[in-house]
Order: C-alpha cells, then sequence, then structure tokens
C-alpha cells in the first residue's frame, strides 16, 4: 500500500510519461494489498467448504473480472491503447469487491451464529474465578456512590 502512495506521489506534476504511469497505475498496489487480506481470510476461513457453490458463484465471476483487468491493464501498458487501463482498474476493483463483499456477509453471518453468548450470568462465589468478582454481585443503591455524598475517593475541594 505504501508503493501506491509513493507511486501518487511520484507522479503528482504528470510532467513526464513515466509520472502519469505512475499516476495511472498507483491504485494497483493497493488493490494488491486489500486482495492479500481477502486471500489471507479466505484461506484461514476456507470458505470453499462451507457452501462450494456460492463460493464458485462469488469467487468466480470475481476472480474473471480481476483477471480480465490484469489483461486490459497489460494491454494499454504493452501497446498504444492507453484507454484501456482506466477499464482494467474498474475490472481489477470490480473483482476485489465482489470477494471483499463476500467476506463480509460471512463475517456477519458468522457472528450471528455464533453459538457463544456474550451476556455474564452470574456465578456462585465457589464457582467465580480469582479476580473476576466484579462482573458478579448486586447493584443496589448501597452500592452506589452519590453525586451528593463526598466519599474519600474523590476530592472536592479540587472544584
Amino acid at each position: 500500500m505504501g508503493l501506491g502512495f509513493w507511486m501518487v506521489v511520484a507522479g503528482w506534476p504528470m510532467q513526464t510519461p513515466t509520472q502519469t504511469a505512475l499516476l495511472d497505475l498507483a491504485q494497483l498496489p493497493m488493490a494488491g494489498a486489500v486482495l492479500v487480506g481477502i486471500v489471507e481470510m479466505t484461506w484461514t476461513r476456507r470458505l470453499w467448504l462451507r457452501s462450494p457453490k456460492v463460493f464458485a458463484g462469488v469467487f468466480g465471476p470475481a476472480a474473471f473480472a480481476l483477471l480480465l483487468g490484469v489483461v486490459l491493464v497489460v494491454i494499454a501498458y504493452g501497446t498504444t491503447m492507453r484507454s484501456y487501463s482506466g477499464t482494467g482498474q474498474l475490472l481489477i476493483w470490480i473483482g476485489v469487491g465482489l470477494a471483499f463483499v463476500y467476506l463480509a456477509v460471512d463475517s456477519l453471518r458468522r457472528e450471528v451464529t455464533d453459538p457463544r453468548t456474550l451476556l455474564f450470568e452470574e456465578l456462585d462465589d465457589e464457582d467465580t474465578p480469582e479476580g473476576s468478582n466484579h462482573l458478579v454481585g448486586s447493584w443496589d443503591d448501597e452500592d452506589r456512590v452519590d453525586a451528593d455524598q463526598p466519599t474519600d475517593e474523590i476530592d472536592t475541594d479540587a472544584h
């Protein structure tokens, strides 16, 4: 991603063909950085095993758009047809975006179907681990500190 930022800075004036190319291609390292994260999350979650048809239905077109975009960028800079570069980069981002949306939906689905409870349950004194007593207990009025009643911990002269 840092390479993409450097390319923007180095290509900013667009006075030479190299500067123009750097500014035009600056988003490719950024798309590559996002793609690395997508591949890593896909691999660790083994998404292709959960629902192979849906995975292929999303990642197939995403991969096709990505590869077609790369081919168009290579053609644009390998020949004099620079107008294909923008279309190629758009297709690359469409491919990366499809995969990212799939991962986001999968993350939400995992969060909703997660069997772990997020609520604290009251524990008996014998079941309470050492140092976690702050999670258990009553919150009666006698335990509260009122703002009108100064305590040893509150410095009332500081106002």
